[in-house]
């Protein structure tokens, strides 16, 4: 995207996700930036399986937000992994196993949730 319609506007399309997140999220959830374009959410008390739906609704209601550029508009999609505890009982584990099912969602076409399992 930053290639195609420049750092500003994919700057701008970040701060948009990240508001649908606040907006739609719980006030005790915990959104933050993880790398360049890449966002760690936890969801307390949710199991995998909620936490896909939940993601899921995010992803679709993202995706119909119309973005604006010099290069005309245009929609975004997101990828999400994720991995619940106590499938995996660390902070290193539980993002290695969100990361990976991250790569699988990507490489599996994008724009879609993946759960990670043990």
């Amino acid at each position: 995207m930053n290639d195609t319609h420049g750092h500003p506007v994919g700057d701008e399309v970040l701060k948009i996700l990240a508001n649908c997140f606040r907006q739609n999220l719980r006030e005790y959830d915990v959104i933050g930036r993880y790398g360049g374009e890449e966002f760690l959410v936890v969801l307390p008390n949710v199991d995998s399986s909620v936490a896909k739906t939940i993601m899921d609704k995010l992803r679709i209601c993202f995706s119909e937000i119309n973005h604006f550029s010099d290069m005309g508009n245009f929609h975004c999609s997101f990828s999400c992994g994720i991995a619940s505890f106590p499938d995996f009982d660390s902070a290193n584990a539980l993002n290695e196993e969100a990361d990976k099912a991250l790569y699988i969602a990507k490489n599996g076409g994008r724009n879609q949730i993946v759960i990670s399992t043990p």
